[in-house]
């Protein structure tokens, strides 16, 4: 950046340094003008000086393979002896030359040189052809400063071919070439730029004084230094060990802005537990009690059951473990594994290496089978490590590989591996401002005298030794390389340390006298197995053989690549299910073992603070055995839906087992916070606990199911089968129709559903994919489908995720084929007893177990079940169609199973609605869901290989417009009679809505510290209604009537702000999540996001930007969808190319609204 005449001008570098800090930005803005701030600066990093001049390098390798290609115009434009620069660039994209390097490019106040603008065939106003931007960068893969700098040139290129770049590129280190969509970008860089233009035209002026709070920022650069000193200095509360946002926020609406304040500070805080503000005002006074000391003062929580008595007893054989990672390439590398342990009474060290992909599946058999040598040796073994990376990495590798799952499996089960971070934050407040290891250790050991300083060294360091060994300038070999012998130096000296840890806190147990709690690590039965464990041992057996002999097909060269995939994905899919029950048992521990209430609150599965209320324990029925007790918790928490049984946290029973209660679902209220739990008449019933989920639900007879299809495909017996061609992704095969033709070509609704009717009834031993979008006629679609085949005496299956779905869909079916006088007979296998329907159809209701005889006494007969129905043995054969409804949200696992029920499959559903809920990480694609895996992840299906229902007949077109755009490539239309849908509000009672007919309106409301519910959001919904219901609105039929609260759906993403809704609302008012609202409508629409800061927001910034469930919130609105928000959420700060395009999203959004609000 430069100032001339008082004039700022900016470089895309510039935005880019503001998007990772903005206080490192003001600091390099401020020395410009105060060239003696510079002393404030940090030492510069020979390491980062290194990289630079390497990326010059890299640049100009990449000009001179550009200049070397044939018949290629390319043009230097610094080489050439000019003054105006910017104009010779214009020159030549007028030219046409097809490379321009070093282009000059601008656009107020920006300005810079693109690397490369390359020449491509896309018509602009230079003809018919337009340019795209390119950047070299030495990395391996692409960041998000990549995309913003390549975007801001892109805006500038705009400017001269009147139309934007359709993509941007980069050469990485290795010479690979990546595009991207800009599109998928483009909008939060918009969103960037407005908030650095406002940033800058709010600091115009640098005194000191005003300078941003560093604490606003998340890193500070080349400022760390003075950033840190400025903290200190204003003694701010983030120096406070383990505090958030949140609980800053909320010491700071009650005047409590410093440590020194909150040291002091008796009585409560609002909205803030009494026992948390207790632990942050000790924590405060034991750093302040610590300052000046070598070794810190702390304090031992003796009571604590997580703490210091969780802590094993020691093992000759255990072992100290430490990861470093390399996180700077997609998926990163975990690279260096470390392990101090003992022999013979001598402290060794051990290390293993990969620097690839291959090497890193290696590492990990290696570390697993040296694990499991000496756990065999040491039974009595534990693998300490401090923190979660290394479990994580553990559980990452397994599943990423599909290796040595069993073995992780067992160590995990066996709670081999101890975290010594959560024992130390359950039993000691230290006097640190972090609880990380490097604190922690200047309790027991002196100062580390390593060359490589910290993790984040650790990354700089490794990097660079990466790209010189990738270009062949380095060796593997860490004792012929400096470099990777300083690291292997850092990592063992973290290993060592963590072993001197537990040492330490091993003598501090004896000397506090606190004892052992030896729990029991598992339900597992180790006494003789019984015939049908025994049975469960052989399949796995014979399943292990059969994924074995797949993987090794796999490998052979004379099968062709798709023959390869085959087997490498029913190889995998036969543990699909086996996989999404490991994180569930590696949850419940991980939860049980939690060191405080405060981790339980954090997570979003349990329910902290349950209070007995005074309800007496009462019997549920007058048959029940077991008595039900009453609990009352806080609905502001964030929390999923009911499970059947939960455990208590730390409570155990006589044989120090968890203590594990079924929930009396029958008088649970969750959304007013009353959970009832059923207990034994002499249980003490403590007065408040708190739930931890039993998510286990067995998946039997689903993986024996899957596993007889994928013995069928390794003999060769699924040939031209309806299953065969889902997983070689092939186009239906259909009696009459040229295969690779549309398969539908009629724009008439009523001739476009008689095509479709037409290519089910000819499906020969196939599969077709129906996909329907918001408001398509889906359901509507599928019946009369399933009517029509039903009328010629075909037997169909219905089957989905969740009863809800299965029941929906075949009562419309039941309700068409009457109204059609179709004779048929349906059965279900669920009746929640909510829906006198059913019996007012004639739908019968039977167990999964008796489908088979159905089968056998009917021939026009419907069924809906779920997989656990279809996958069953006695069924298989039965069916001539298996529709598969919401098939976004299916396994692909699952429908291999339930495929052997049908001769032909349908899958109905939409996989940019709501997605698949999965636990478990899996290699390949074996994890996808049925259409994310058959579209391969394309948002809209292609015409030859499925049905897209391209008309909307719910969304104004002013809303259509938006999704169709955003998520379906503009392929979604609105029908014409939904223009007629309006509404109309008084311009005396609000302005913006009077003159918002129809579309998207983004309403702003500000706020600091909100991660789970905004009061400030919430009001402003509360007086939008209130506007909203003074006016009137007009639907389909033309006639114009009052808005009332009916005409509204309230959707939030946490259940805190669905509540608060609620309570101020009215409970007339329907207010839910996004999940409850899947399938609904209403002409208005209100979405409140919540959050004050996407980086602090409960459930990660994956959860509450997700495209689906943006996609079903607005999508609900038939005339207008309100976005309630703060601002700050469009620009965000992010870690990842992923968040970005996550974000982006919700940035088209805010720039759409603001587009189509009238002048």
């Amino acid at each position: 950046m430069f100032n001339k005449n008082n004039t700022w001008t900016y470089s895309p570098t510039d935005l880019v340094t503001f998007m990772r800090s903005p206080f490192e930005f003001w600091m390099n803005r401020a020395v410009i003008l105060n060239p003696d701030l510079v002393q404030l600066k940090d030492p510069e990093d020979e390491a980062l000086k290194a990289l630079q001049t390497k990326g010059y390098e890299h640049e100009d390798e990449v000009l001179a393979n550009l200049m070397q290609s044939d018949g290629k115009r390319v043009i230097d434009i610094d080489a050439l002896k000019t003054k105006d620069r910017r104009a010779e660039t214009i020159k030549a994209m007028r030219e046409g030359y097809d490379v321009i390097y070093q282009a000059h490019l601008a656009l107020d106040p920006f300005a810079g040189k693109a690397d490369f603008l390359i020449k491509v065939d896309a018509p602009s106003e230079l003809g018919d052809f337009s340019y795209e931007v390119w950047d070299s960068k030495l990395a391996f893969s692409v960041k998000p400063y990549f995309i913003i700098q390549l975007c801001c040139y892109a805006q500038m290129v705009a400017q001269v071919q009147g139309v934007l770049p359709e993509y941007l590129g980069v050469i990485l280190g290795d010479k690979t070439e990546e595009k991207v969509r800009t599109s998928d970008y483009y909008y939060y860089y918009l969103a960037l730029k407005d908030k650095f233009l406002k940033f800058n035209k709010v600091q115009s002026q640098f005194d000191l004084k005003a300078i941003p709070d560093p604490f606003d920022s998340k890193e500070h650069g080349a400022w760390a230094g003075y950033a840190q000193q400025l903290l200190e200095e204003r003694d701010h509360l983030s120096l406070i060990a383990n505090i958030n946002r949140s609980q800053i926020k909320k010491l700071s609406a009650a005047g409590i802005t410093t440590c020194t304040s909150l040291r002091a500070h008796e009585g409560a805080v609002s909205g803030m537990n009494p026992e948390i503000l207790t632990r942050l005002r000790e924590q405060a006074s034991l750093q302040f009690q610590s300052k000046g000391l070598d070794k810190p003062v702390f304090k031992v929580l003796s009571s604590n059951p997580a703490g210091l008595a969780s802590l094993p007893m020691p093992s000759v054989g255990d072992v100290f473990f430490d990861i470093e990672g390399y996180p700077l390439i997609e998926g990163g590398l975990e690279y260096l594994w470390g392990c101090t342990y003992f022999e013979n009474g001598k402290r060794l060290f051990k290390d293993f290496w990969a620097h690839d992909r291959d090497q890193e599946r290696e590492l990990f058999i290696d570390f697993i089978a040296w694990i499991f040598e000496r756990w065999t040796r040491f039974p009595d073994l534990h693998i300490y490590h401090y923190a979660t990376y290394e479990i994580t990495a553990c559980k990452k590798l397994s599943q990423r590989f599909g290796v040595c799952e069993h073995e992780v499996d067992e160590l995990l089960r066996h709670q081999v591996f101890v975290d010594l971070y959560k024992v130390v934050k359950a039993g000691l407040m230290v006097g640190e401002p972090r609880y990380s290891i490097k604190n922690i250790e200047h309790l027991y050991r002196a100062k580390r005298d390593t060359e490589v300083k910290s993790g984040g060294d650790s990354i700089i360091v490794y990097g660079a030794w990466y790209e010189s060994w990738l270009a062949g300038h380095a060796s593997a070999d860490w004792t012929q390389d400096e470099v990777l012998k300083n690291i292997r130096d850092y990592n063992k000296d973290d290993c060592d340390s963590t072993q001197e840890l537990f040492a330490w806190l091993t003598d501090l147990k004896i000397e506090h006298k606190i004892e052992t709690i030896e729990l029991v690590k598992d339900e597992l039965n180790e006494d003789e197995p019984t015939e049908k464990q025994q049975n469960k041992i052989e399949n796995k057996r014979q399943r292990t053989e059969l994924k074995q002999r797949l993987l090794e097909q796999a490998l052979e060269s004379e099968l062709s690549d798709e023959q390869k995939r085959l087997s490498a994905h029913m190889a995998h899919s036969l543990d699909f299910h086996e996989r999404e029950l490991k994180p569930m048992w590696w949850n419940k521990f991980e939860r049980l073992g939690y060191p405080s209430v405060e981790d339980i609150e954090r997570d979003v599965a349990c329910i902290a603070h349950c209070k007995r209320t005074k309800t007496e324990p009462f019997k549920a029925t007058s048959k029940a055995r077991l008595l039900s007790y009453e609990y009352q918790f806080s609905i502001e928490q964030d929390y999923k839906p009911a499970q059947n049984s939960y455990y208590l946290y730390q409570e155990y029973d006589d044989n120090n087992f968890p203590v594990k209660l079924n929930l009396d679902a029958e008088n649970s209220d969750f959304a007013r916070g009353i959970v009832t739990l059923k207990a034994k008449s002499d249980w003490l019933a403590p007065t408040e606990v708190h739930l931890i989920p039993d998510e286990l639900v067995s998946p039997e007879p689903i993986p024996a199911a899957l596993q007889r299809v994928v013995v069928a495909f390794d003999k060769g017996e699924l040939v031209d089968t309806a299953i065969m061609d889902f997983l070689t992704r092939s186009i239906p095969r259909i009696k009459g129709h040229v295969r690779g033709e549309p398969l539908v070509t009629a724009t008439d609704g009523k001739a476009r559903l008689a095509q479709i009717i037409k290519v089910v009834e000819n499906l020969d031993h196939s599969v077709l994919t129906i996909q329907g979008p918001p408001g398509t006629g889906k359901t509507y679609t599928a019946s009369h489908i399933i009517a029509t085949l039903v009328k010629k005496g075909k037997r169909i299956g219905i089957s989905s995720n969740s009863h809800k779905a299965i029941k929906n869909l075949l009562l419309e079916v039941a309700d068409t084929c009457r109204s059609s006088r179709i004779k048929a007979h349906f059965i279900c296998t669920r009746d929640d007893g909510d829906d006198e329907r059913l019996e007012k159809l004639g739908v019968e209701i039977r167990t999964n177990a008796q489908i088979a005889d159905a089968c056998g006494e009917y021939r026009a007969l419907v069924v809906g079940t779920t997989a656990w129905g279809f996958a069953r043995e006695d069924v298989a054969g039965q069916f001539d169609y298996l529709f598969v409804d919401e098939a976004g949200q299916v396994s692909v696992a699952n429908l291999i199973a339930m495929s052997a029920s049908a001769t032909n499959l349908v899958l109905m559903g939409d996989q940019m609605q709501l997605g698949q809920p999965s636990q478990g990480t899996h290699p390949e694609d074996s994890g996808l869901s049925i259409l994310d895996y058959f579209l391969g992840h394309q948002p809209t299906v292609e015409p030859e290989m499925g049905v897209f229902l391209d008309t909307t007949y719910r969304m104004h077109s002013a809303v259509n417009q938006f999704i169709s755009e955003a998520v379906y490539e503009g392929k979604l239309k609105s029908a014409s009679e939904n223009d007629l849908q309006t509404l109309q509000t008084p311009s005396t009672v609000n302005e913006v809505l009077a003159r918002q007919t129809a579309g998207i309106v983004f309403c702003p409301i500000e706020h600091e510290g909100n991660t789970q519910k905004s009061e400030e959001e919430a009001k402003a919904i509360q007086k939008l209604v209130k506007d909203l219901c003074k006016g009137s609105l007009t639907l389909r039929d033309g006639v114009a009537r009052a808005v009332t609260l009916d005409d509204m759906l309230f959707v939030a993403p946490y259940n805190a702000q669905v509540a608060l809704l609620q309570s101020l609302l009215g409970n007339k008012a329907k207010v839910g999540s996004v999940d409850k609202f899947q399938g609904q409508q209403a002409p208005i629409v209100f979405f409140s996001l919540c959050a004050s800061d996407a980086n602090e927001i409960s459930r990660g910034m994956e959860f509450l930007y997700n495209l689906n469930r943006i996609n079903v919130a607005i999508s609900r609105a038939q005339i207008l969808a309100i976005v309630v928000g703060n601002p700050t959420l469009f620009c965000p700060s992010i870690n990842s190319v992923e968040q970005m395009k996550l974000v982006n999203l919700v940035s088209r959004l805010g720039t759409y609204a603001d587009d189509k609000k009238p002048n």
